[in-house]
């Protein structure tokens, strides 16, 4: 059982709910483990923070409180060592919760904390550094960009309907992509480590977080109607279904991805805006720790062993 926890608590992240981290972190000390919380005022400085912790020992594990930002700045500061994660959801989009099962009761949050598995998860790099669930340009991009925090905080994921239209109005702009060689244009690309996306929607059943399989999901076209047959069949659960994708979406394995060398367009790396590209993006990044429930082990498992077969 692990004991003695460090805490990083991003108080920005989506909606406030200050009730569901009190009821974990009570949860945790009812159970016999002690907290103490890191303070840092960065994505930066929380990632200097805790892998001094991973180096001075002192703690059993590190949790990161807020959305999929927060994560990696955590899992950045984590990785490598043999510091384990848990993460508590705070976030709008919460994409790792959903992709690994997170439980959303307190109680069940905190016992997972204190007494579940731990596995290796493999990230990638954009420009270099770690990033563990996405990095996306174009369409999602510019959507990010026009977020607000206190928005995001008040309203939730309803935050997006703003910028979604605002986008959809622009309509598509096309930027040079190239994929281990393949050279295209495209007006919005993820690549990703996760299936998920945006929260719960499923994006691709092509790889999973922990299975190391690196994906590329590109819209080729220039169109407005192009984004929202793909926004729609996001929505609907058809994008991540080979017979169900709109025409000419590309969905691809990768090791390598460059994204807007030739024009630079609007990013996004686990959910939080990421200034213009280019990006350069690939597998084989560093390996975090990651405390998960034991259903995504028996689920993780058995995806592998049938890809293997």
């Amino acid at each position: 059982m692990r004991q003695r926890f460090a805490l990083v608590f991003n108080a920005r992240a989506g909606v406030a709910r200050p009730r569901l981290l009190d009821g974990v972190l009570s949860g945790v000390r009812g159970g016999g483990g002690s907290v103490f919380q890191v303070a840092a005022r960065s994505a930066e400085e929380a990632a200097e923070r805790v892998a001094a912790l991973a180096r001075t020992g002192g703690t059993d594990c590190v949790i990161a409180a807020g959305g999929d930002g927060t994560f990696r700045a955590v899992a950045s500061g984590a990785a490598g060592t043999e510091l384990p994660v848990g993460f508590v959801p705070l976030g709008t989009g919460n994409v790792l919760k959903h992709e690994i099962g997170l439980p959303s009761r307190a109680g069940d949050l905190a016992r997972g904390l204190l007494h579940d598995p731990v596995i290796s998860v493999r990230g990638g790099r954009v420009n270099g550094a770690p990033f563990f669930l996405m990095a996306g340009a174009g369409f999602d991009g510019r959507i990010v960009a026009d977020l607000h925090y206190k928005t995001k905080r008040m309203l939730g994921r309803a935050a997006f309907t703003v910028p979604v239209a605002r986008t959809l109005a622009r309509g598509a702009d096309l930027f040079d992509v190239d994929i281990d060689g393949r050279l295209l244009t495209a007006s919005w690309v993820i690549v990703t480590n996760a299936a998920h996306y945006g929260g719960s929607f499923v994006l691709t059943r092509e790889t999973q977080l922990g299975a190391g399989q690196l994906v590329v999901v590109a819209v080729p076209s220039a169109t407005r109607r192009a984004l929202i047959a793909a926004s729609l069949a996001l929505g609907l659960g058809r994008l991540a279904r080979p017979e169900t994708r709109p025409t000419g979406l590309l969905v691809l394995p990768a090791t390598r991805v460059k994204i807007g060398f030739q024009k630079p367009v609007p990013g996004e790396i686990d959910g939080d805006d990421a200034g213009l590209t280019p990006f350069d993006v690939t597998g084989g990044g560093p390996d975090v720790r990651l405390i998960v429930p034991p259903a995504y082990v028996a689920d993780l498992t058995n995806r592998h062993t049938n890809h293997v077969a």
